[in-house]
């Protein structure tokens, strides 16, 4: 049984493992904490666009020895 209480500004959240790893557990509230600060991200498309180009750029540059370059 799932059990979902919503109180102070806060989601309580109960629900079974029976039949999870800790692995597969510590996975769901992970996800659970990438999803809700990706809801309350102000970042635009275009912004996300622009810093993953920048961190793509110096990866490359901190990498590309590796590559043979």
């Amino acid at each position: 049984m799932i059990e979902v209480k919503a109180e102070g500004g806060l989601v309580h959240l109960t629900f079974p493992t029976e039949g999870m790893t800790a692995d597969q557990v510590n996975d769901f509230v992970t996800w659970l904490r990438v999803e809700s600060i990706a809801r309350r991200s102000t970042l635009t498309e275009q912004a996300a666009w622009q810093l993953s180009e920048e961190i793509k750029a110096d990866w490359w540059k901190n990498n590309k020895q590796r590559f043979g370059e």
